[in-house]
């Protein structure tokens, strides 16, 4: 297993920016290799993938050599979504809506006392669609805002539970609001803003879904399975709901791995981040040292072990290795900037609902989109929830700190919950982390929820 993960891994997709989605990604591969460890010698497919991977071609976009080289050494991956098939690009996709369920659905309780002690408490999936939808107000009208679902880029089941969840709430909206197309949205990250009209095309049924996938650019900029994705893009299409671009344009993000925030023209910068004076100060934040110390930095020093760090998201190769500074810079310009697009769109319609499809890391600890779109939304009175799909260990505890088999034992338990982080602990101001005294449960300056729900397929 450690052989199998550490020879693929130094060549994956090109310039990761999120190491967790790629070790989930692995992990229907790696249940595949346990397999063939019963059928073949263990010795020889590790002599085989070291041959196979340096065989490859050095290449800029890394998600595509990965997906060549399992490719070449499983004989049983054709599509760079690895485990999606390569159906037709339909226009169509069934109704789901009258269907029962296919998760579970649990909310979570943060605890900031002494005790330190969150829970997890289950929950109906219909009372959480109703909660998701935002209807259920004092005067009876939507409160507008946002719902994050964070996902596993490469999980089929994820993107089932977001075609699902897209009907089910447009659904509630539709028949609570009188509303045709709920007044909602649908947002994006693996869209880059630049392409908004190929999405607009795409919902007026101007062009169709391989003429979409063609016009963003989603192979060299995005990578992961299209068809993956397709079953949330045909509920939008049919039901009218506009599909909007959150990303970054990966010119302008390369710009500021390569050379900072002073290397992005300002009228570029203005574009995704609309609120300077918020920016700057969300950065004091009490609690934002202790995100940054436990989901950006350890993303980072994994980064510069796998030896990635030397190329921009654009494929630029760098000297050295990108520094943190830069590294934390491309980072929090992401977050910003999904968080500023989704901003604009619930504040240009009023009680609208978007519903931003976003990978977990992104999503989790408060510290990302959902900290900063709540930053912007406060004054407007939106609301902002979160939801992680299908979450594991590797989602929740730093970078590089759970093994493989860890994760993967507590993805096959019962419920999916086993041994999760519901919390990330930060300090009170004047206590040192490590000091006798930040293990008194009495020096906790606050938490920050995971999320505020947690949903787990049932089939898995």
């Amino acid at each position: 297993v450690a052989t199998f993960l550490f020879i693929i891994y130094p060549v994956s997709p090109s310039p990761l920016r999120h190491h967790s989605e790629l070790i989930y990604s692995l992990q229907s591969l790696m249940m595949m290799l346990l397999k063939a460890l019963f059928a073949c010698h263990f010795c020889a497919l590790n002599a085989y993938l070291l041959v196979i991977t340096n065989a490859m071609p050095l290449e800029s976009n890394r998600r595509e050599m990965l997906g060549k080289t399992i490719a070449s050494t499983f004989g049983m991956v054709t599509s760079p979504g690895w485990i999606v098939p390569n159906a037709a690009l339909a226009d169509d996709t069934a109704d789901t809506t009258n269907s029962a369920p296919s998760f579970s659905s649990y909310q979570i309780f943060p605890d900031s006392s002494a005790k330190l002690d969150p829970s997890l408490k289950q929950m109906s999936p219909s009372d959480l669609t109703g909660i998701l939808a935002m209807t259920d107000t004092n005067n009876g009208e939507s409160g507008g805002g946002t719902v994050w679902l964070g996902e596993h880029h490469n999980s089929v089941k994820d993107h089932q539970l977001q075609a699902d969840f897209v009907r089910r709430i447009h659904e509630r909206r539709q028949r609570k609001l009188g509303d045709a197309n709920g007044n909602m949205s649908v947002g994006l990250e693996m869209v880059q803003v630049q392409f908004q009209p190929v999405l607009d095309a795409y919902i007026k049924k101007r062009i169709s879904a391989q003429e979409m996938k063609d016009r963003v650019e989603w192979d060299k900029r995005w990578y992961w399975s299209f068809e993956g994705y397709l079953p949330v893009f045909e509920a939008c299409r049919q039901l009218n709901i506009p599909l909007v671009a959150l990303n970054v344009d990966s010119e302008d993000l390369g710009l500021v791995e390569s050379g900072g925030f002073p290397n992005l023209p300002r009228d570029r910068l203005q574009k995704y981040i609309i609120d300077p004076a918020g920016f700057a100060q969300f950065a004091s934040n009490p609690y934002y040292k202790s995100y940054v110390d436990y989901v950006i930095s350890p993303s980072y020093d994994l980064h510069q072990s796998m030896g990635i760090l030397k190329t921009t998201i654009t494929g630029l190769q760098l000297e050295e290795d990108m520094s943190f500074s830069r590294f934390f810079s491309g980072r929090i310009l992401w977050d910003e900037g999904m968080a500023s697009n989704a901003y604009k769109w619930t504040n240009a319609n009023q009680g609208g609902l978007m519903i931003g499809l976003v990978g977990a890391d992104h999503v989790k600890f408060e510290g990302g989109i959902t900290g900063r779109y709540q930053r912007m939304a406060t004054d407007r009175k939106l609301n902002c929830l979160s939801v992680i799909l299908n979450p594991t260990l590797i989602d929740t505890r730093p970078s590089g700190s759970v093994s493989m088999m860890t994760n993967l034992a507590s993805a096959a338990s019962a419920s999916g919950t086993d041994g999760l982080s519901l919390q990330l602990r930060y300090l009170k101001q004047g206590v040192e982390v490590g000091s006798p005294e930040s293990k008194d449960g009495s020096n906790t300056g606050g938490v920050l929820a995971l999320a505020d729900y947690i949903v787990v397929s049932n089939n898995s």
